[in-house]
Formats: structure tokens, C-alpha cells, sequence
């Protein structure tokens, strides 16, 4: 668990670093971001666990003299099999209660982060930008609150109305402006929401907006100044928490009663759709109407006769009336057909999301009756063969699971095969393992299957 941890923290180390963000908020997201890792590591967990305690019990013979009091290894597993399906029960609440509730404030959190600014630094001879300013300093004292050689880019008053005798609509002063000074040092360095700085001996440079000047001869003034006061919001430089309620939550974030309560309103929409489309043909073509054939033979009787008795302008004239309707109700059908389609697709995602409730727990109790047996019938316990073993089986499992899944995403099978196309492919070869280990067959040893080869020769 701590590894996938770190490759989610390296995943999103850019958008971490420099932001002045405290402890307990980076432990917070990587609790969350820790449930998004359990799916993985609890069936590889079982998995392995379950092959290194039978292969150790196996190895030191105790196994042996467990079924020589008369015990199968059936019901030397039975105390476990018990445990592993509280750890079944727990995977299902997880993934149907917990997991979407951790992984919804995770994205909510990580939002936040993203959308916090890099925290103020000034270093000598580089530009710290922002969206209102740039400021860039020539040298700055050991205690970092005096600075010489200050040049900035104020447009933090653009499109902005100042208070007091400037207050009123598209002043032309405030545009932007350029301000340059010898000697500058921090006020309150304290106050995280806004930067104050003390300006001495410099100049700022005012610039009018053009499109209100634009045969002025002046289009920007020069103020010089012994010390002045400069300040900057720092507002977004700030860690702030967002309201949950202003996110939606996402197909894979709700649980089992929220994706049925879904699933019935997704129908009753499309059931909707149908009988506006099926309204909408009968009104635009009348002859929809009459489902008889009587009635409809007299219908085409009273068009032909219409045709007949107009003259031919009239007939043009109608005909692109009716191309121009059947034109509408073309495109209107293909924006239904449209809605259907992406209707359908997110049904299948609702299909694929309930499933995924119970892959987990399912997977748990799969890989135990894999692991456990194997573990007995190889009688190899400790760090080496088992984990090797178990990452193997592990892999082809998650491949399974993934490629079922996709497919089931891309249509390429139902969403209840796709996501169960690894239990399919692999519970028969664990019942065959655990059926052949209750059987104390030699499943895995390699002189069996050269007696029995040869006895085959033989014949």
C-alpha cells in the first residue's frame, strides 16, 4: 500500500510542491487516495497471505499430521474460509459505501489544491507572476524583507472602478502601470493575504487605455516618489476549502441504491422520449394516423386527387414545404437517436459500476481458494516462491479484470460478462486446485508426470 502510495504522491508531486500547504492536508488526501488502492492490494493481499500459510504449514509437515488425524484440508481451511468471507463482506461495504465517499473527497481536495497559487517567493533576478502583477527583484537582505532594485507590472486595476473622486465608469487611468524603484522592504510580512511592500526612491509609469485616447499626444504619465505604498491581494495564494455540494458526483462515485434510484429515472426519460417521437411522427405525417388499410387507401385517394386538381407552381410549392418539414424531422430524429445512444452508454456505465460492488468481495474469496491450496500442495513457505507465485497469479488476474472491464466499456461485450470475465477464466482452475489438493494429488510434481508419461509410452 505505502508503494502505490508513492506513485499516486510522485503523480501529483507538481501540484504539491511550492504551495505552502499544511500537514494534515497532504495526510488527508493521501488517506484518500489510499482507498483508491485497495481493490489492488487487498486481493493480492489474501492471495499472498493465503499461499505463504499453507506453504509454511506444508514445509514444516504440519499439514502432514493435521490429515493424519483425520482432517481434509477442507476442513483444516474452514476456520479461514470464515474469516476470509468477514473480509469479503467488508470489500463489498467498502466498495459500495466507502470507497465512493473517500474517492469523491479526494477529487474535491485535489481540485482545491490545483486550484491554490505556488506560494510567494522572490529570488533575485526572477520574475514571480501572478494573474494582477509580475515583481522581480535585484538582491534581497539575509532576512528576506528588504529588497533593491524592484520593477514591476501592475494591471491588478484593470477593468476595476477605485473608490473616492475616481469613481466613475472607464476611468482611463486605470489601465496599468510599470513601477520601478532603488530600495523596497516588506510591511507586515506576517499577513499571508495580501503583499505590502515599501517602495523608495523610484518612479511609476502610468499607461491611459488607448481605446480611450487615441489621439492623445500623452498617452501614459510618469510619477516620481521619495516612498510610496504599494499592496497586493494574496487571496488565491490561500488554501481554501470548497463546498462538496457544488460537485457532482460521478457515475463511479455513487453506491448501489443511488445507481438504482439512477437507472429508474434513466428509463423513465427514455420511455418519455418515446412517445414525444412517436407524437411528434403522427402529428407531422397524418397518414400515421389511420392504421387500417381502408382508411388508408382512402387517405392516398384524397392526396391523389389534391395533386390532380393543382396546378403546377402550387405542387412545387408544397413539395419544398415538404422537404423542408421531412428535412426538420430528419435532424430532429437524429438528435433523439443521439440522445439514445449516449442514454445507453451511460446505462451500460451504471451496469458496469454495479458489478464492479461485487468483483471485489468475489475476487477476495476467489484467490484464497487459489492461493491457499497451492500454497498446500507445493509446501513451500517463506518470502521467495510465494511471492513470486502470487504476483503472477496476481497479474493474469488484474489483466482479466481490465480487459474485461474495457471491453465492456467500448461495447465490445455486455457489461456482465466484461466484468466478470476474470472470475469466469479463473474460478475453474481454482476449484480444480482446491479439489486436487483435498485429493493430495500431485498436481505439481514433475517425476508424476514422467511416470505417467512413461506408463503411457509404454502402452
Amino acid at each position: 500500500m505505502v508503494i502505490l502510495d508513492m506513485q499516486f504522491l510522485w503523480l501529483y508531486i507538481d501540484d504539491l510542491m511550492g504551495k505552502g500547504l499544511e500537514w494534515n492536508i497532504i495526510l488527508e488526501l493521501m488517506i484518500y487516495a489510499s482507498a483508491n488502492w485497495v481493490p489492488l492490494a487487498l486481493p493480492l493481499s489474501v492471495l499472498l497471505a493465503s499461499i505463504m500459510t499453507f506453504g509454511s504449514l506444508g514445509e514444516k509437515n504440519e499439514l502432514l499430521a493435521l490429515k493424519a488425524a483425520g482432517l481434509s484440508l477442507f476442513k483444516i481451511m474452514k476456520p479461514l474460509i470464515f474469516f476470509v468471507f468477514i473480509i469479503s463482506v467488508f470489500a463489498f461495504y467498502f466498495t459500495n459505501s466507502l470507497w465512493p465517499v473517500a474517492n469523491f473527497k479526494m477529487r474535491v481536495l485535489l481540485r482545491d489544491i490545483q486550484n491554490t497559487k505556488v506560494a510567494l517567493a522572490l529570488q533575485p533576478g526572477v520574475f514571480f507572476k501572478s494573474d494582477d502583477f509580475a515583481i522581480r527583484i535585484g538582491n534581497k537582505n539575509k532576512n528576506g524583507n528588504e529588497f533593491t532594485d524592484i520593477l514591476i507590472y501592475d494591471h491588478s486595476n484593470m477593468g476595476k472602478q477605485p473608490l473616492g473622486a475616481w469613481s466613475y465608469k472607464k476611468d482611463p487611468r486605470d489601465y496599468k502601470r510599470v513601477i520601478r524603484a532603488k530600495k523596497g522592504k516588506l510591511i507586515n510580512p506576517e499577513d499571508k493575504s495580501k503583499l505590502e511592500l515599501e517602495l523608495i526612491d523610484g518612479y511609476m509609469v502610468q499607461e491611459w487605455d488607448p481605446k480611450s485616447f487615441k489621439d492623445s499626444k500623452t498617452p501614459f504619465t510618469r510619477y516620481n516618489f521619495d516612498s510610496s505604498v504599494i499592496s497586493f491581494e494574496l487571496n488565491a495564494f490561500e488554501f481554501e476549502r470548497s463546498s462538496e455540494t457544488s460537485y457532482e458526483r460521478d457515475k463511479h462515485l455513487l453506491n448501489l441504491n443511488q445507481i438504482f434510484i439512477l437507472n429508474d429515472s434513466l428509463n423513465i426519460e427514455r420511455v418519455k422520449q418515446y412517445e414525444k417521437i412517436e407524437k411528434v411522427l403522427i402529428k407531422e405525417i397524418k397518414l400515421l394516423k389511420d392504421s387500417n388499410e381502408s382508411n388508408l387507401s382512402r387517405s392516398e385517394n384524397q392526396l391523389h386527387s389534391i395533386v390532380h386538381q393543382q396546378n403546377k407552381s402550387g405542387l412545387n410549392k408544397d413539395y419544398k414545404v415538404a422537404i423542408k418539414k421531412l428535412d426538420q424531422l430528419g435532424n430532429y430524429l437524429k438528435i433523439a437517436k443521439a440522445k439514445e445512444n449516449s442514454a445507453i452508454e451511460y446505462l451500460t456505465d451504471l451496469k458496469i459500476e454495479w458489478n464492479r460492488k461485487f468483483t471485489l468481495c468475489y475476487a477476495v474469496f476467489m484467490l484464497f481458494f487459489m492461493g491457499g491450496p497451492l500454497g498446500a500442495i507445493v509446501k513451500k513457505g517463506g518470502l521467495g516462491w510465494p511471492v513470486i507465485t502470487a504476483i503472477l497469479i496476481f497479474l493474469v488476474y488484474f489483466m482479466l479484470t481490465r480487459a474485461g472491464e474495457e471491453m465492456a466499456s467500448n461495447h465490445n461485450l455486455g457489461p456482465y460478462l466484461g466484468m466478470w470475465l476474470s472470475a469466469i477464466c479463473i474460478t475453474p482452475i481454482s476449484l480444480f486446485i482446491f479439489f486436487k489438493a483435498n485429493q493430495d494429488a500431485k498436481i505439481f510434481d514433475i517425476e508424476w508426470y514422467n511416470k505417467l508419461a512413461s506408463k503411457i509410452l509404454k502402452k
